[in-house]
């Protein structure tokens, strides 16, 4: 292949990219009804009709714009896994960390997330992709528990993982300021790992004294 046919292919790839990244970033504004052939070449800073050269129609820009999304966000979860993360499970300290985390990754951020995966999820072509994305999370949830000592973690990476993604959609609301938040999940998430580490039995034994106590 001649070097004139390689630009071609590689400023091709680029302006596809641009389009995607752009339907991207209507669908955070306004959500699938924003995204227009005209709206996305805009945004891209590209001629109207680029769009209808490199995608059939609107459905296709936008399942191929959510697909590259959430593949993105997978293989960030995924890189994760070469990072040396330890879990400090000291309510104050965890909930300072976590704080962090929601003013770095605020309200509209988990709102584009959720949107882009549950968009995702409800599209056949794109349901193995959000498997894939939901599977890498808690891949990354049980190797933190798994670094913090606990022994066979993959149940408890599911429930800590189905809290964080009910507080990303709890947090939509504003019903609790931020730093509320953070420390209602920190202390969630803590509350879960003490059971765990409780066991079933240990768990029932507790819930018994409890229901005697009430009695």
């Amino acid at each position: 292949m001649g070097m004139r046919a390689q630009l071609s292919q590689e400023r091709s790839r680029l302006r596809r990219d641009e389009l995607l990244t752009a339907a991207i970033e209507l669908f955070a504004e306004g959500g699938a009804r924003a995204i227009t052939h005209r709206a996305v070449a805009a945004r891209a800073g590209l001629p109207p009709a680029t769009t209808t050269y490199y995608f059939e129609s609107i459905q296709d820009l936008i399942r191929e714009a959510l697909g590259a999304h959430v593949h993105l966000w997978t293989r960030e979860l995924a890189a994760l896994a070469d990072v040396d993360l330890t879990v400090d499970l000291d309510l104050h300290r965890a909930s300072r960390f976590t704080a962090g985390v929601f003013a770095l990754r605020g309200p509209d951020v988990a709102a584009l997330e959720l949107s882009i995966f549950l968009a995702a999820a409800r599209e056949p072509e794109l349901q193995d992709a959000a498997r894939l994305a939901m599977a890498a999370f808690e891949e990354f949830a049980t190797r933190l528990l798994a670094g913090a000592g606990i022994d066979e973690p993959g149940h408890l990476a599911a429930a800590i993982v189905a809290l964080i993604m009910g507080t990303a959609l709890r947090r939509q609301s504003g019903f609790y300021p931020e730093d509320t938040e953070a420390r209602l999940l920190t202390a969630a998430i803590r509350d879960l790992v003490a059971a765990r580490a409780l066991g079933p039995e240990g768990v029932d034994r507790l819930l018994a004294e409890l229901a005697g106590k009430s009695a």
